[in-house]
């Protein structure tokens, strides 16, 4: 019987993390608007490539706030313990 609870209470809970605990991501915007600044402004991108990164950064943006469990967040203001989303 202890068993068979423990199992119960075991599965509830990871079920309970994988399907609606939220999950804390992280963006870095001001690191990478930044970033693609510096790059056009040094002349190694040019305003199409720029605006392209721009429009891959709201495409991974929203593959991320896709799923209903994920909660995006500055960077700034998370202090630690958050996914960090890439845009490359």
């Amino acid at each position: 019987m202890i068993a068979i609870s423990l199992l119960t209470a075991a599965l509830t809970v990871l079920g309970y993390h994988k399907m609606y605990a939220q999950k804390i991501k992280v963006l870095d915007l001001k690191g990478y608007l930044r970033t693609q600044k510096a790059l056009l402004v040094a002349g190694e991108i040019n305003e199409d490539r720029w605006k392209a990164s721009l429009d891959k950064l709201e495409e991974v943006l929203n593959r991320e706030a896709s799923d209903p469990n994920h909660v995006i967040l500055l960077k700034e203001v998370v202090l630690k313990n958050g996914d960090e989303i890439r845009v490359e």
